[in-house]
């Protein structure tokens, strides 16, 4: 549910059809040209700050990395963006701002980061385009500036695995629009009795976008716990808001894992880093792993070996892939001027 005081006034809600429209002749035109989008995109939100969402959001693009996949990480929380300075990278020179208003390119923007020598030799790599310190919300762009952004954004498509966007925490609705739009939303919440409760909040103000299409686990809304003393108690949280869930909602997300309290993570935090590239052997470090292996395992139907990091992935038994949502850019901005509208009727 989007808040009631955001009206789109009649041209822009022509626009944002047109949109709509537009996107759904390119699929069709995409698809007539045998061209499959191999791009996937993720959000990760949470309901409260806090929680860890941006530093599991970078470390879950470096892990993919490692797996030999390219990923760009996007700053969504655009009016507080900070994923930047937990990369390290200090005084980015443009952000998404300078890309919207046309001033300079995806490549002059994009940051490159230096991946691990085992992500290197499976060609993985990991770029970040930088959100900026109080321009709008992706949501309330006007429409000339929705549509530029969709198509610079479009040159991702070919070269890109993975997009993850680290929107931000709370119902309102920026955050809630890229979760409908994306493939999956991971919601990141901890054992603290009010990270809980706001997790609900999100599922809740989600609705039916916060479930599975057709039991298809490649969407809708996964739960991944923060900050567990152990599994066993990363396991009881998710039980607890799957069951609050359907009990009053009537359905209930999917588990998709946990990750431990670290040490690492308070350390690599202090310094500007990211603790999954400083401390690659914590222990959190090794659930990020687990959970990019998940990932994998649900998009593409392989199986990792999570623990052999070392070994070449090659050896991983290919399963038959799952029905998606449809991939790519051009899928991802179709899905939120819809939700967009549909929130407005």
């Amino acid at each position: 549910m989007l808040n009631k005081n955001y009206n789109l006034n009649p041209d822009q809600a022509g626009e944002l059809r047109r949109l709509v429209i537009d996107n759904r002749e390119n699929r069709e035109k995409i698809s007539e040209q045998n061209f499959i989008s191999k791009l996937h995109t993720i959000t990760v939100l949470s309901g409260k700050g806090g929680v860890g969402k941006s530093n599991i959001a970078a470390s879950l693009g470096f892990a993919l990395a490692d797996f030999g996949r390219k990923t760009v990480l996007i700053d969504a929380d655009l009016g507080l963006a900070n994923l930047d300075i937990l990369c390290g990278v200090r005084n980015a020179r443009y952000n998404i701002a300078h890309l919207i208003e046309g001033s300079r390119t995806l490549n002059e923007i994009l940051v490159h980061f230096k991946t691990s020598p085992r992500a290197q030799s499976l060609n993985g790599s990991v770029s970040l385009l930088p959100g900026g310190y109080g321009i709008k919300e992706i949501a309330d762009l006007d429409d000339y500036a929705m549509e530029k952004l969709f198509t610079v954004l479009s040159e991702l498509e070919i070269n890109t695995d993975y997009i993850i966007m680290d929107a931000g925490a709370g119902i309102h609705k920026g955050a809630l629009s890229f979760a409908y739009a994306s493939e999956i939303t991971l919601l990141i919440t901890t054992p603290e009795p009010t990270s809980i409760r706001d997790a609900y909040g999100v599922i809740k103000s989600l609705g039916a976008a916060a479930w599975q299409e057709n039991n298809n686990p490649a969407s809708g809304l996964m739960l991944v716990v923060n900050m567990a003393a152990s599994s066993r108690e990363a396991q009881e949280v998710a039980e607890r808001i799957k069951l609050a869930s359907i009990q009053f909602l009537g359905n209930s997300p999917m588990y998709l894992g946990y990750v431990l309290k670290d040490d690492a993570i308070e350390r690599s935090v202090k310094n500007c880093r990211i603790f999954y590239r400083a401390e690659p052997d914590a222990n959190a470090s090794i659930c990020i792993r687990n959970l990019a292996g998940e990932l994998l395992r649900i998009f593409e139907g392989i199986e990792p070996e999570h623990e052999h990091l070392n070994q070449n992935n090659s050896n991983s038994q290919k399963k038959q892939p799952k029905k998606t949502k449809q991939k790519g850019i051009s899928s991802f901005f179709g899905r939120l001027a819809e939700y967009i509208i549909r929130s407005k009727n």
